[in-house]
């Protein structure tokens, strides 16, 4: 048994080595504001590192490494605009890609060029260009859309359902869509309300029957535990106020029927008691687990992995949402 141990924890070990060794790291650089400026940019560049974070294609460094290394040598994020500085930069942090680019401005027609960087070999190995006409907030749809596109991969159907109706219009319908806080406060008001709000309907018709049963079979036993109790009392009465032997042996086996009904009714209740706390405990939990069908904030991955430079290795983050 302990050889098979060793085996099994070898070979767990020599997975995570192999794996950690396929994984392709990546860090991002400021974008170059050019007509915009260096907040706008800074705020366009962290939309675009967070999404390519969601395409999870490759291990990201975070910014704050970034940041570090180009301290050190006395670099700003805007001025190190050029690949030399990138595959620099990017030798320094470990990774094996960098991604730079501009942003820019003539009228109203925004650019955004930007270009990934091997940093063994100095080239170019995607470059894409964006051109957009319209206000400068319409950047963050633009530059988000870009992500996934110098990665290679379509994106995800709400992306694009932005760019069609637009921020403001796409932000509007989010507002009116079902979130799984909606479910989680309806269900602790009535069990099963969550799940139906959630469009579980089945889920939620299951859990309301079964709540009401178990508050059925507690008001029934509830009268019967009363029921019991007054039948005690009077039995009690009558059994210390009679006279003849026959009566009081009768009253005596019904004082004592009596006192064994109020326990088990008594117990009956208690029993019920936990039963609908945990059903309505279950209920809300599972309401909150459980995704609307329109949610689309949601969607984001609990754990995703990040590339740290300093341990050279990947790193697992833990993120939910509460909307």
């Amino acid at each position: 048994m302990k050889h098979c141990l060793k085996i099994f924890a070898f070979i767990l070990a020599l997975s995570n080595i192999t794996a950690q060794e396929s994984q392709t790291t990546l860090a991002i650089l400021d974008f170059e504001g050019r007509g915009i400026n260096s907040l706008e940019a800074a705020t366009l560049t962290d939309r675009f590192t967070s999404e390519i974070g969601k395409t999870e294609t490759m291990i990201l460094v975070d910014r704050t490494m970034v940041e570090e290394i180009l301290k050190e040598q006395g670099f700003q994020q805007s001025g190190c605009t050029t690949d030399e500085c990138a595959v620099e930069v990017g030798a320094m942090l470990g990774v094996q890609f960098m991604i730079s680019g501009a942003i820019g401005k003539l009228g109203d027609t925004f650019t955004i060029d930007a270009k990934m960087v091997s940093v063994e070999s100095g080239a170019s190995v995607e470059t894409r260009n964006v051109t957009y006409i319209g206000k400068v907030d319409g950047l963050v749809t633009e530059i988000e859309l870009l992500a996934w596109d110098i990665m290679n991969l379509e994106p995800p159907e709400a992306l694009k359902e932005k760019k069609r109706l637009g921020a403001q219009a796409f932000l509007a319908a989010q507002a009116k869509q079902k979130t799984r806080t909606g479910a989680l406060l309806r269900s602790m008001a009535v069990p099963g309300f969550g799940q139906y709000y959630a469009g579980k309907k089945l889920m939620a018709a299951g859990i309301l029957v079964s709540e009401l049963a178990v508050l059925g079979l507690y008001a029934s036993a509830n009268s019967a535990y009363t029921t019991a109790t007054n039948d005690f009392n009077n039995y009690q009465n009558l059994y210390n106020t009679e006279k003849d032997p026959v009566m009081i042996a009768d009253y005596r086996s019904k004082v004592n029927s009596s006192h064994d009904d109020i326990k088990s009714n008594k117990d009956l209740m208690n029993q019920m008691a936990m039963a609908a706390g945990g059903i309505w405990a279950i209920n809300v939990i599972h309401a909150f687990l459980i995704k609307p069908d329109n949610v689309t904030a949601s969607k984001e991955p609990l754990l995703r992995l990040v590339y740290d430079p300093q341990t050279k290795s990947p790193q697992l983050r833990f993120s939910i949402a509460l909307d």
